[in-house]
């Protein structure tokens, strides 16, 4: 993978997140808001999960893109 496109991936990922975590913050003050006013916040807390998932899965391949892992060049048997 050329650096460029590695780099344009991880911009992606990054405004993705971003967009999640502003996502999450709305619903975390719905769910206050609901909440205090004695509403139900089944659907909510299920948004959050979810939401929550998806934050877990994205940042997984953030740090795929961001942090590879070098191949291990073959060494010599030792024994």
């Amino acid at each position: 993978m050329s650096h460029a496109t590695r780099t344009a991936q991880i911009d992606d990922i990054i405004d993705e997140l971003i967009a999640l975590y502003l996502e999450q913050a709305a619903n975390l003050r719905e769910y206050g808001q609901a909440a205090m006013a004695g509403e139900g916040t089944v659907n909510l807390e299920r948004t959050l999960r979810h939401r929550e998932v998806q934050r877990a899965e994205l940042y997984r391949q953030f740090e795929q893109a961001a942090f590879p892992v070098p191949a291990v060049p073959n060494l010599p048997d030792q024994t």
